[in-house]
């Protein structure tokens, strides 16, 4: 019975996570269309130099409460340190923003990491069809990043196709990197390429 309970907080508080996740792309996605390209990468420069302070402060002296609430919501267990998907997820929407000058290729990006990452990871842990090149992943998550990454059709029109596709494939496979990281790199590499 513990045990059930354990795992089943792990995937209450996952969910959470990725809903935030989301919901912090789109917010991003509204302020870059809202105010600017340029306040978007001053807004996410500010947040990273704050996070860095924060995430400093923690490790170095302890306690800090709300990051203390904010790892006890919605971190994963056995980080490298507290806000290390936090802290890759921000960085890779700088490398975006700074790279791509498109704001629809910036939100297209933006989207397939918010929203097609996160459905990844809740379909995923559902899933039953684990992928033979990597047994963290399964074929119903890949299938739900593609799935919800097409939406960015909205922004780039058909593009939003072949950038699904190879953002889950990327995905799933067993890099060492943080997919917050890899899939902005992707994203970026193909609005050059393409």
């Amino acid at each position: 019975m513990g045990e059930e309970k354990i795992e089943t907080d792990t995937r209450r508080r996952e969910i959470v996570r990725q809903m935030v996740h989301a919901l912090i792309g789109l917010l991003m996605i509204a302020i870059m269309f809202l105010l600017g390209r340029g306040y978007l990468i001053a807004f996410l420069f500010f947040v990273t130099i704050i996070g860095l302070l924060i995430i400093n402060f923690r490790t170095s002296w302890g306690k800090f409460p709300i990051a203390e609430w904010f790892e006890k919501k919605l971190e994963r267990n056995h980080v490298r340190f507290p806000g290390y998907g936090s802290s890759w997820y921000v960085v890779g929407i700088i490398l975006m923003a700074l790279v791509i000058h498109d704001p629809n290729k910036i939100a297209a990006g933006i989207f397939v990491l918010a929203i097609g990452d996160a459905a990844s990871t809740i379909f995923g842990m559902n899933g039953t069809h684990r992928c033979p090149y990597n047994e963290r992943k399964t074929f119903e998550g890949s299938a739900a990043f593609f799935a919800f990454s097409l939406i960015a059709f909205i922004f780039i029109g058909w593009k939003a196709i072949p950038l699904a596709l190879i953002a889950a494939i990327v995905e799933s496979l067993p890099l060492p990197y943080d997919d917050n990281i890899v899939i902005p790199v992707v994203a970026t590499s193909f609005f050059l390429i393409v």
